[in-house]
């Protein structure tokens, strides 16, 4: 699908900053997002540490802060912040979505939305960098996200999520 007719941006964050904050790679995502929309001026859905860094781009009813797991106690997963995106989308009829991930968790977060039924275009994060001081130890290094990346890829197909 071409960006120009995507209906929706969805932007999924990458670790957490220290001391709860979005930290460097959710600003950088931020930053794809609000030129997204400059240019497109579509709905955002955003998970927390992305909407966190743009509040005043999250104010139309058609905007979506995905926040928490729907089951209480649960890890907000790729997959859960996509099919509360889907259950959102599927309200206003958005089935065309750009797809805002870090580069090198971007191709599971657009197979697990097409699987949910999205027609995606992913878009251009390629600076967006990795955070040494994340929270989540896993999102702090190349060297350290993508073997246990392709582990989750291989859980995610093992569990349906993605084909």
């Amino acid at each position: 699908m071409e960006e120009k007719k995507a209906q929706i941006i969805i932007a999924l964050s990458f670790g957490q900053g220290a001391n709860g904050k979005p930290g460097l790679s959710n600003e950088a995502l931020a930053e794809v997002v609000v030129e997204l929309d400059d240019k497109y001026g579509l709905p955002i859905v955003a998970q927390w540490e992305i909407a966190d860094c743009i509040p005043e781009r999250m104010k139309n009813e058609k905007d979506l802060v995905v926040r928490k797991h729907r089951q209480e106690g649960q890890y907000l997963d790729t997959y859960e912040v996509l099919a509360q995106a889907k259950e959102h989308c599927d309200k206003f009829g958005f089935k065309k979505a750009i797809v805002v991930a870090h580069p090198d968790h971007a191709p599971r977060c657009t197979a697990v939305a097409v699987k949910l039924g999205f027609d995606v275009t992913i878009a251009n994060t390629a600076n967006v960098p990795y955070d040494p001081e994340s929270t989540q130890e896993w999102t702090r290094s190349k060297e350290v996200f993508v073997p246990r990346e392709e582990k989750a890829i291989e859980y995610y197909r093992q569990r349906g999520y993605i084909n």
